[in-house]
């Protein structure tokens, strides 16, 4: 019998996605045949579309499956299970938690404490030991783009991080915020405004998942932009950068082999030229 390679891909992450947030929460928020469409569902009024949104279907399934060990895991992707904008703000998360992984740097999802100060979103243990706060911030998809707005995006990051320790903040805005050179400026100018306002943060983290569909081939590119703020009190000359230096691996997926990829499962590979690089 003659299995289809993308169905049966397709299948593994849906079982997955089941597994962990349940088969209700999969058809409401995965199935493309929904009143109301969100973040997740499936999209298949285009090739384009279709393909972009099976995608990210598959690689919120491997997020799942690759960071189900992490410390706080249940928490962070209980916060899915309530629906709304809790989806793509909890993806973002993941997505963050996948880019610390693969960089081999030591965290922990942090449970939420509904307490100003103390309701971040990871803890980062650098090589020396130092523990450090970070939360996540979220741009969604469908926000207009508009630079000035990073600065209230700072504020409240800031009110949810602890004051008497260095804090970090990640931020995942959508590709087409990048797109223009005079936004990524603007944005950068914002950011280094709100930094000369703080002792508290010592890093913003901008971060785009870069999705590219074309003659056969699915081409997924992260991009980190790391700005530091050296008036903190906890800056003490110490290299914040969590992400530079990093040799891409020279496999198919560009993952290292830690990381399992659904994308040809069971194998390991592609039998053939298309790819996901």
């Amino acid at each position: 019998m003659q299995v289809d390679p993308a169905g049966r891909v397709i299948g593994v992450a849906n079982g997955v996605i089941g597994h962990f947030l349940g088969r209700d929460w999969f058809s409401a928020h995965i199935r493309h045949d929904v009143r109301r469409p969100g973040f997740l569902n499936l999209d298949f009024s285009s090739d384009q579309k279709r393909e972009a949104s099976t995608f990210r279907v598959i690689e919120l399934a491997e997020n799942l499956f690759n960071l189900q060990h992490i410390e706080g895991f249940d928490a962070c992707i209980g916060q899915m299970r309530g629906g709304g904008e809790k989806i793509e703000s909890t993806c973002a998360e993941l997505d963050f938690g996948r880019f610390l992984y693969i960089h081999d740097i030591d965290f922990r999802f942090v449970v939420p404490q509904m307490v100003k100060g103390e309701d971040y979103d990871f803890e980062i243990t650098l090589p020396d030991g130092l523990r450090v706060p970070a939360d996540a911030k979220c741009k969604f998809v469908t926000t207009a783009i508009n630079p000035d707005s990073i600065s209230n995006t700072l504020n409240k990051a800031r009110g949810q991080l602890p004051s008497d320790r260095a804090g970090i903040v990640f931020i995942k805005v959508p590709r087409r915020w990048i797109e223009d050179p005079a936004t990524v400026a603007a944005m950068t100018a914002v950011v280094n405004k709100s930094l000369a306002n703080t002792d508290r943060i010592v890093s913003v983290k901008f971060y785009v998942s870069h999705l590219e569909i074309g003659n056969g081939m699915v081409h997924h590119r992260h991009g980190i932009k790391e700005l530091t703020n050296p008036g903190s009190r906890f800056h003490q000359n110490r290299n914040w950068d969590l992400f530079t230096g990093y040799v891409v691996p020279t496999a198919w997926n560009g993952m290292p082999p830690k990381w399992q990829r659904f994308f040809f499962w069971p194998e390991s590979h592609p039998s053939g030229g298309a790819g996901l690089q």
